[in-house]
């Protein structure tokens, strides 16, 4: 016998403008024409007064006596390193002689004798300062880590950190350079130039063909290190400074204003301080953008910080995202520059602005480093007290601002949420490996950085490094940093208990090394990303289905800042399109993501590549749309996802695209060439489903004729697709996971091949012996796909299993976060990757059943898939009705399922059809706004 209790329904609601919000939700819905909702957008504010602003910047011929570190590996022959470069008559050198040819490279024995001379030449005369034999290590290897340093009146040079050479010389001043001799090449790595306050004058990875900063060279095919080939002579003579300078500006108000608007941008991360406080808790600003195009400015109310007479306007920039980040992100190749405007309005009606101009003072601040990869060091003893507040007064130390040259974008307000810090995590486990370091265990991969208390004498270091992993003897493994550093350096000044945490980097980790010269030590993890609402809650009665619940968001968030990242603790931290579009749909069910993805479609929307890296230009606008009724969105996108379908067709007129990623980083042996997987097969296919978006998003915008003709286009790229891949009976490509799977989920089979496509799905499962075999398109739709076609049993099981390859072995590993490689080690992993994490849109539509029938939610569509092997789940997801709510438990009575719809809704619940069949019930219910309470009694498995 079955029964059904359906409660009624509860909530109430209230109108805000044309949306619909549930009384204490902070969502906001988008639903107006796109064409009145655009003047929302538009810079209503008043043009820009300000000036750009900068610190005056040192002119390298002026360096004097600094420490140098480069690598260096010598290809053939030898090579040289310059310093206290003047000019070709007045320069010092360190010479590296080799005398390696190939096949003595191979055979070191063989060798002639390699050594290293010190020299310096005067009015052109060439004096020899030492001459001494290469380290052993050195000579064999062919790569050396040279180090320079002064030392009273001896130079030292050491080699690899093993070798010191000392001899007596003077001090030296001008800029860095490289040369090479007859037979000689050499590639010259990761340049730092330290000033004897500690402070980095400037460091240069040679990432970037754009940004040597030298005179000759080409960046090597591995993107990394400046290349020269024989006879070369290559001099820095336009370095850019990696500073982290203060500003300040000093006001007088006649009256506390009624109302005070800052608007700010900066070249480099910025911190605002209003009379010492600073303006709200975000980190990491601005957004990052594709600068040269636009510019997102951050605008505060800060009425309540300012007051009567005197106030101080305080600024403190750091490096960002900088010529050192890498070279396929958006960033700045220039020195650092500050705009600001603060527009005041007071109770009489008077107004005033305040503006960056000359008339601001700037200084070096405490920070000695800064670098989005390698981390901060701070001296805490060259602080300056009340910089930022007032009645300080400035010594020599400060100088006036000088006006820098205008950015070519434009400047636009930032309506993206900001990034901000979160609540701290404690450590769970401490490790010992080495007297006086201890390793830290925060228990949750994270993105953020470590926040200490400590006492101890002035001068004293604590050392902190980064780390996804350990070793086995509790010692951090940065394997995963890859040429990032990851390390934080804070010195204390000596008085009482001191409280740091770095300013302008971020890292990925879960444990932190900790090296304290200091008495006393406490600490703990902060994590970071922008400040979304969570919208979507998941839970069910497998804690290993939980912990990769739990896993994906942490991995999603963790790569969520101005841009989504590829991932967080490496030396990339890049805009990566193709990661981005196969999360964004489970992105959108756990957070609200509204503002946060139309900025990052403003950002992509000249991207030209192929379907599985630029079609998220076309996926996202429709996403937005169905999942917030973002019909603005859709208007303002259209022009770029027409423009990018009918550039794609003018480059594939057989509408077969041959080029992309793929179904990217599928099981695989490691190396670069088995990443790609699928090539062919996955762009056809996903520039088959953006050309059908495109013919949809026409037809909602009410363009008939465009949505006719990418209609057809769409049956065309299908046909094409049909012809190349299907071989018959419902298989396509070479019958992997991928290639049935993406046709189905897409739309693509013939209905009379569906059935077939979907049982050869199965049995390539069965031959990885029910494991995937999928890269991150093909995992977005795994789930999806087995459910529809009636093998969710199949599904749950894939993602149960515990061995490699699969969620699960990552899990028993001890993973917090998602891998980038199904493999735990390789030549290319992170540990925080959120490119696998699209499979948890279906823990939602499926396993919970919750899916739109309308755009926004305003029919809903429930359907949960229910495996015989899980016995409950429970999900939510707040939309801008209000709440929707879907829950099942097996119970020994049968089945218990329980539906929650907001008020202004309606829905369909399709109940599973062996249960309703086996229940004599109706498998379709329609379903009005309230609480429902189906029990199903039968004999549930």
């Amino acid at each position: 016998m079955t029964s059904i209790k359906i409660t009624g329904a509860s909530g109430t609601s209230e109108k805000t403008g044309d949306a619909e919000r549930v009384a204490g939700s902070e969502w906001v819905t988008v639903a107006q024409e796109p064409v009145e909702l655009a003047k929302r957008y538009e810079n209503e504010s008043k043009p820009w007064l300000a000036r750009w602003i900068t610190r005056s910047a040192c002119d390298p011929a002026d360096w004097i006596s600094y420490q140098v570190e480069v690598s260096i590996y010598v290809e053939s022959g030898g090579a040289s390193f310059l310093f206290g470069y003047q000019d070709e008559q007045h320069h010092c050198g360190v010479e590296l002689d080799c005398n390696l040819n190939e096949q003595e490279t191979e055979h070191p024995s063989h060798a002639h004798h390699s050594f290293i001379n010190i020299y310096r030449i005067e009015e052109g005369v060439r004096h020899t300062l030492g001459e001494f034999p290469l380290p052993q290590n050195a000579e064999q290897s062919a790569y050396m880590r040279l180090k320079i340093n002064t030392i009273g009146d001896d130079w030292q040079i050491t080699i690899n950190e093993q070798q010191t050479y000392d001899c007596k010389a003077t001090p030296y001043r001008g800029r860095v350079g490289f040369r090479t001799k007859d037979g000689q090449k050499a590639i010259f790595r990761d340049l730092k130039l330290t000033g004897s306050d500690g402070r980095v004058l400037y460091s240069n990875r040679f990432y970037d063909p754009h940004t040597t900063h030298c005179s000759a060279g080409t960046i090597h095919a591995s993107g990394n290190g400046l290349v020269l080939e024989e006879n070369m002579l290559s001099i820095c003579n336009t370095p850019v400074p990696v500073d982290s300078p203060l500003f300040r500006k000093t006001i007088v108000l006649p009256s506390p204003p009624i109302e005070a608007r800052l608007r700010i941008y900066s070249l480099g991360w910025y911190e605002l301080y209003i009379n010492g406080e600073r303006s709200d808790h975000r980190v990491l600003a601005p957004a990052n953008t594709p600068y040269k195009r636009r510019m997102l400015y951050d605008t505060y109310d800060v009425t309540e910080l300012l007051h009567e007479k005197e106030n101080v306007l305080g600024v403190w920039l750091g490096n960002g995202y900088y010529f050192n980040y890498s070279r396929w992100g958006w960033k700045w190749n220039r020195d650092k520059a500050l705009i600001l405007q603060l527009d005041l309005r007071f109770e009489d009606g008077s107004t005033q602005t305040i503006v960056t101009d000359e008339s601001w003072s700037c200084a070096p601040s405490p920070i000695l480093a800064n670098d989005i990869y390698d981390g901060e060091s701070y001296d805490a003893r060259l602080e300056y007290n009340g910089w930022n507040r007032p009645g300080f007064i400035t010594n020599h130390d400060w100088s006036n601002a000088v006006t820098a040259d205008s950015p070519e974008g434009e400047l636009v307000e930032n309506h993206q949420p900001p990034i901000t810090t979160f609540t701290p995590l404690k450590p769970v486990a401490v490790f010992h490996p080495r007297p006086g370091v201890n390793v830290y265990d925060f228990g949750q991969n994270i993105a953020g950085w470590a926040r200490i208390q400590v006492k101890g004498q002035a001068g004293s270091e604590v050392r902190l490094r980064y780390s996804e992993l350990v070793d086995e003897t509790g010692d951090i493994d940065p394997w995963t940093n890859r040429n990032a550093k990851a390390a934080d350096t804070y010195i204390l000044h000596g008085d009482g208990e001191e409280h740091y945490e770095p300013r302008f980097t971020y890292h990925g980790f879960r444990y932190l090394e900790v090296s304290a010269g200091s008495s006393w030590v406490s600490i703990e993890a902060v994590p970071i990303h922008t400040d979304v609402e969570q919208t979507g809650t998941f839970e069910s009665s497998d804690e290993r289905l939980n912990q990769l619940y739990r896993n994906i968001r942490w991995s999603y968030l963790n790569n969520l800042m101005s841009i989504p990242t590829d991932c967080c603790q490496r030396d990339e931290r890049t805009p990566c399109l193709m990661d981005s579009a196969v999360v964004e749909e489970s992105g959108m069910h756990h957070f609200n993501m509204q503002r946060y993805y139309r900025k990052w479609l403003d950002d992509i929307e000249d991207s030209m590549t192929n379907p599985d890296w630029s079609g998220d230009k076309v996926s996202l606008p429709w996403y937005l749309y169905q999942h917030y009724n973002d019909l603005d969105a859709l208007s303002r996108s259209y022009p770029s996802m027409k423009a990018y379908i009918n550039h794609l067709h003018e480059k594939w007129p057989e509408h077969v695209v041959k080029d992309g990623f793929g179904d990217w980083c599928p099981p695989n042996e490691d190396g670069w060439e088995n990443y790609f997987h699928e090539v062919e097969l996955v762009n056809t296919s996903v520039y088959y489903k953006i050309t059908s978006i495109t013919a949809e998003a026409a037809a909602v915008l009410g363009i008939d004729s465009d949505h006719d003709y990418y209609r057809k286009l769409a049956d065309h790229i299908n046909q094409a697709f049909q012809r190349r891949f299907h071989s018959g009976d419902g298989i396509y490509g070479s019958g992997s996971q991928t290639a049935q799977l993406l046709p189905l989920a897409y739309g693509m089979v013939p209905v009379k091949q569906r059935v077939s496509a979907a049982n050869r799905l199965v049995q390539s499962i069965a031959e990885k012996n029910g494991h995937l075999d999928t890269g991150i398109y093909g995992t977005r739709y795994v789930l999806d796909v087995l459910a529809d076609y009636g093998h969710i049993d199949v599904a749950y099981a894939l993602l149960s299993k515990k061995e490699y390859p699969g969620f699960g072995y990552q899990i028993e590993r001890g993973a917090t976060t998602l891998w980038e490689q199904w493999s735990e080690k390789g030549g290319m992993h992170s540990h925080d990757h959120a490119m696998f994490g699209g499979i948890s849109a279906s823990f939602y539509t499926r396993l919970a059943g919750i899916r739109p029938d309308a755009p926004g939610y305003q029919k809903i569509w429930i359907e949960p898939c229910i495996p015989s092997k899980l016995s409950a789940v429970s999900a939510s997801l707040r939309t801008s009705y209000g709440l929707i709510s879907s829950s099942w438990k097996k119970q020994d009575a049968g089945l218990q399922l329980q539906v929650e719809i907001p008020v202004g809704t309606t829905a369909t619940l399709v109940l599973p059809s062996v249960m309703a069949s086996a229940a004599k019930l109706s498998r379709i219910h329609e379903l009005a706004p309230g609480r429902h309470h189906f029990t199903l009694s039968f004999q549930v498995e």
